[in-house]
């Protein structure tokens, strides 16, 4: 058994963002492939891809077909997971790795030795057809350097299985954008492998009518999926794993009208981000309202929040905000005193309030379980600071791991006082046990009021 690698503590260097890539990439060859992992699927191997801290393979389904795994593993190991937990995945150990099966596309996560910088991610998906009209074709097979692909209304972008498309997608005021496929769009190229950068993966501004489904963001060195001040947005059945600080998965900015399902999110920052800002345009401060995040699976590295709303909340409503139906498999260790797994962090002045957590499982919480706040931030510029009410935690459940604290905090100045109120926890329920008061919790309240518990 070989023990975990302790990787140096990544730091946050702010960079502009560049117009040019650093490098190109020529062909499907020079990305990195594992070596640990080995993986056939009904007798055809499929490529298996390597990041420092993870390895991935993205197998498609054509027909509805019955999948047959064998997944070898290049090094002897005395423990295998596979998560997500509930699932209870049936597999069976060969003399060098495991056989499973799926009947429908699964989206699984193979630990071995609780190992958590050398996971399987093995991310099935439904074959997704090449539309009838398509104005930016990436075929099977291929590599392609854009830099930076703008695209306009009525655009139709498609990334065929095994093709590679290495640079960011963005657009503004473009409506009835889609971008579809079953391959890949790479960040790698924008930054060192220890590195931050300044670019947004895949960032439509001021649209309507976007939707994004089947492709996998890998390796950016920014936040991932930015829609800003869109509204009807749908991102269904996608992958974002990032290994940088400041890797978000998805940050949604002054939107409305959002669905999130079947995704999957590894992100060494905000899995989720719901924001109001003017980082990336000046039209992100704007209200962010009703957003339905569902049926998704979360990894949360070293840094950030898994599903977050804030810090920055320059607007005056978020609200409608429903996470459902997700599972957690970690939420690693921060230290930063801001980590924690569902946390609202009000640092302006948006008035937060109901927000709607059900049926989520938690397999790992190293950082805490809920952390809410009223606050001033470094990331702060409204003078004054926002009121959070109407937050609902219904069949929610830690299933392994340490008992994480929780913290819900007001924020009182000289002339403002802002106390969160209303909270509703039914059926919480952490390490087997139903919390039924905030000592149960291990929660720490702070100029807040009204906690309901049933």
């Amino acid at each position: 058994m070989k023990k975990q690698v302790n990787w140096r503590k990544q730091e946050f260097v702010p960079k502009p963002a560049m117009d040019k890539q650093m490098y190109e990439v020529n062909s499907i060859e020079e990305f990195s492939h594992s070596q640990l992992y080995t993986v056939q699927c009904n007798g055809e191997e499929l490529p298996v891809y390597h990041t420092e801290f993870f390895d991935y393979v993205l197998p498609v389904v054509h027909y509805c077909e019955h999948l047959q795994f064998q997944i070898q593993i290049h090094e002897t190991f005395e423990k295998l997971q596979i998560r997500p937990l509930h699932k209870k995945k049936e597999f069976h150990l060969t003399g060098n790795g495991i056989e499973l099966s799926m009947n429908e596309p699964e989206k699984l996560i193979i630990e071995i030795d609780d190992d958590l910088l050398r996971p399987l991610y093995l991310l099935c998906a439904a074959y997704m057809e090449k539309p009838e009209r398509v104005t930016h074709y990436f075929e099977k097979g291929q590599v392609y350097n854009v830099n930076l692909l703008t695209l306009h209304t009525d655009d139709v972008v498609y990334i065929e299985e095994g093709s590679i498309v290495c640079g960011r997608i963005g657009s503004r005021m473009a409506d009835h954008v889609q971008i579809l496929g079953n391959g890949i769009l790479y960040g790698g190229v924008w930054h060192n492998w220890d590195e931050n950068s300044g670019e947004q993966m895949l960032c439509p501004i001021l649209g309507d009518d976007i939707h994004i489904e089947g492709i996998s963001i890998v390796d950016g060195g920014s936040w991932g999926i930015v829609p800003i001040a869109c509204k009807n947005v749908t991102i269904r059945n996608v992958n974002v794993m990032s290994k940088v600080i400041t890797g978000d998965g998805l940050d949604i900015v002054g939107c409305e009208d959002v669905l999130v399902e079947n995704c999957f999110i590894r992100a060494n920052d905000d899995c989720i981000s719901i924001k109001g800002c003017e980082n990336m345009d000046p039209s992100g401060c704007r209200d962010t309202k009703r957003v339905h995040v569902k049926d998704c699976l979360f990894w949360n590295a070293e840094f950030g929040n898994a599903l977050e709303i804030g810090y920055e909340t320059r607007c005056e409503e978020i609200c409608d905000i429903r996470f459902e139906n997700c599972d957690i498999v970690h939420c690693e260790y921060e230290g930063n005193q801001s980590g924690g797994v569902l946390t609202i962090h009000n640092a302006d002045r948006a008035y937060v309030h109901h927000i709607y957590y059900e049926n989520i499982r938690i397999e790992d919480a190293q950082e805490k379980f809920v952390d809410i706040k009223t606050l001033d931030s470094k990331y702060s510029t409204d003078s004054t600071r926002g009121m959070i009410s109407n937050i609902y935690f219904k069949n929610i459940e830690i299933t392994g791991g340490v008992f994480p604290v929780s913290i819900i905090r007001g924020f009182e100045m000289r002339n403002q006082l802002c106390r969160p109120k209303d909270f509703y926890y039914d059926n919480v329920v952490i390490l087997g046990k139903k919390v039924m008061n905030k000592s149960d919790m291990h929660m720490v309240v702070e100029l807040t009021d009204d906690l309901h518990f049933c």
